[in-house]
């Protein structure tokens, strides 16, 4: 049994960076979905300190930074435990059969090939813009809504000349 884990914690690179919340949050659901072929239903929570990653009253609880391995390793190694008790009910954690430590590489070589250690996961800064940024996209959006109002403005002045035109038509046609 040592030889399988010796090949499956032999699949991470060296010196792994420590994912970010919303990078660890967004990785389980990838790889209960790689794993399981279903996306995972349930809300996911960001934990820290002495939790590993699992599920636990239908939250998935993702720790970043987990207590066991640290990071990527311990966010992999616990999910890997929950999708494989799901799919192998009857087997232990750690059976001889494989199908654990068979789960847990295909994770691993998931997230190192996705570049997902690279940073692939995080999300782009939104840069708020200045002040006069600001300012300038409200004074365009005030001179094109007097721009609507004018030409609303003409239109109702044409149409009231038509419509006095017809009144007096009709008040000649009627007095005749």
């Amino acid at each position: 049994m040592t030889e399988k884990y010796q090949s499956v914690n032999g699949a991470w690179p060296d010196n792994l960076p420590i994912p970010t919340g919303e990078e660890a949050a967004t990785a389980a659901r990838r790889l209960y979905r790689l794993i399981m072929g279903q996306p995972f239903k349930g809300p996911v929570k960001i934990v820290s300190g002495n939790r590993y990653t699992y599920v636990r009253g239908g939250v998935l609880h993702v720790n970043p930074n987990g207590q066991h391995f640290g990071g990527w390793k311990d966010l992999v190694h616990g999910l890997s435990h929950h999708c494989h008790r799901r799919k192998f009910p009857g087997h232990k954690p750690h059976d001889g059969r494989g199908t654990h430590a068979f789960i847990e590489k295909e994770m691993i070589e998931h997230v190192v090939n996705s570049g997902w250690l690279d940073g692939k996961l995080k999300k782009p800064e939104r840069v708020k813009p200045g002040k006069a940024a600001v300012q300038a996209t409200r004074h365009a959006r005030v001179l094109a809504s007097i721009k609507r109002w004018e030409s609303k403005r003409k239109r109702a002045d044409t149409a009231l000349k038509k419509l006095a035109r017809q009144k007096r038509y009709y008040e000649r046609s009627l007095a005749n």
